[in-house]
């Protein structure tokens, strides 16, 4: 499907790096931090400062407004820390990808300078129970600066082929959710790239992460709740736009179009008429749509384990 990637890392953004010398001391956590910064948080000094005391084995911090000026005094602060910034808009999925390429470690955490980052957040133990689950992906509980728990544990169902997702804040250790609240989590970096990482064209950041959550599952991976990895933000927090639109029909010709059968899948070409009626596009370009993802699909055929109907009908049976 042309823009969707098949290997990792398929979409290159323009970008300036600084720093990112070798500590002077050797880190203690063979884990990388990835933080997302959005703007000029008055956090980003502290929480840098607890990265680094913290001891992963790379942090990126990675900007998404190029015109920020102060870069260049953090970087003289913190020269072992990598600040990218691209020279481009970009989705949040984008920005990980941009980041992941550059970890050699094998887990990374996904933050974001809205987050008040404790010296706690991540000790070697927790790390390593962490790693030990062996999974894609293992997603935090999430508080407010007020302590009050964000619904991170979310559940799929469907009803006429239109996707619903239930949500809850009441967790228990271990237990499944379908994708990681707000990109936050402990990541295996070999899955990640494996699964391709985020698709850079899907514009919303919503629809990336729900999009490779999904692409994870279906390809037989799991993302679980953690009760000892937590964040807690330390500002207001911005809703999540999930607003059906071009990035969701692309999650939908992946994710719940597919059909697995045979231990592989396919979109059946007798589907298109369904999906011309959905999308509300022209004949032509909902026909492009179409082919291209069952293209897509055609080629990673042998990847899926399941389709959507089996992954809804049978979640929370494990």
């Amino acid at each position: 499907m042309n823009g969707i990637p098949s290997i990792f890392n398929d979409k290159q953004l323009n970008c300036v790096i600084l720093g990112g010398r070798h500590p002077d001391k050797e880190p203690t956590l063979k884990v990388s931090a990835i933080l997302l910064n959005k703007g000029n948080s008055h956090l980003r000094a502290q929480n840098l400062e607890a990265l680094s005391q913290r001891g992963f084995e790379k942090i990126i911090s990675i900007e998404s407004d190029s015109k920020n000026y102060n870069i260049e005094d953090f970087a003289q602060k913190f020269p072992h820390v990598k600040f990218i910034i691209p020279l481009e808009q970009a989705a949040d999925g984008d920005l990980v990808n941009l980041a992941a390429s550059e970890i050699s470690s094998a887990h990374f955490v996904i933050l974001r300078d809205s987050l008040n980052i404790s010296q706690g957040l991540l000790s070697q133990p927790l790390a390593e129970r962490l790693a030990a689950q062996k999974i894609f992906c293992v997603a935090p509980r999430v508080f407010s600066r007020a302590a009050q728990a964000f619904p991170v544990r979310f559940a799929p169902s469907a009803k006429k082929s239109i996707l619903k997702i239930d949500s809850s804040s009441q967790i228990l250790d271990g237990v499944p959710t379908l994708y990681p609240f707000n990109f936050f989590g402990f990541y295996d970096t070999q899955k990640f790239k494996d699964l391709g990482g985020y698709d850079g064209a899907i514009k919303n950041s919503y629809w990336q992460n729900l999009d490779l959550a999904f692409r994870a599952w279906l390809w037989g991976e799991r993302i679980a709740l953690s009760t000892s990895f937590t964040v807690t933000y330390a500002e207001e927090i911005a809703a999540q736009d999930s607003t059906p639109d071009l990035s969701s029909l692309r999650f939908f010709l992946k994710n719940m179009a597919p059909v697995y059968k045979n231990e592989r899948a396919e979109i059946p070409a007798g589907n298109f008429w369904g999906y011309k009626a959905r999308s509300s596009c022209g004949l032509f370009e909902a026909f492009r749509q179409f082919s291209a993802a069952r293209t897509w699909v055609r080629k990673n055929r042998c990847r899926f384990k399941m389709d959507a109907f089996k992954l809804i009908s049978e979640w929370g049976l494990e």
